[in-house]
């Protein structure tokens, strides 16, 4: 049995972001999915990426899952306090 491609469509906008990487140069930003339709497999979309900084076509694809809603790539973490009391 073979398994089905991903396509765009398997990570909404509202759970995923999706960034795009220059392996070549570090260039990265977050992918304008409005460009490519929602049935393009993600092989054949990363094949299409190339660098807007310097041209090369070694750009990857990296997926973060955002649908927690406390988690969003790039932003500082949150710091989480716990307070120690003492019995003494």
């Amino acid at each position: 049995m073979t398994a089905r491609e991903n396509t765009l469509a398997d990570f909404p906008a509202d759970s995923f972001t999706i960034f795009a990487w220059c392996d070549a140069c570090g260039h990265n930003g977050t992918f304008d999915r409005t460009r490519v339709p929602e049935d393009i497999r993600m092989q054949t979309l990363h094949a299409k990426l190339r660098c807007s900084a310097c041209g090369s076509r070694h750009v990857s694809i990296r997926i973060a899952y955002t649908g927690a809603g406390g988690f969003h790539y790039g932003e500082p973490p949150l710091l989480r306090v716990t307070a120690a009391f003492s019995t003494d």
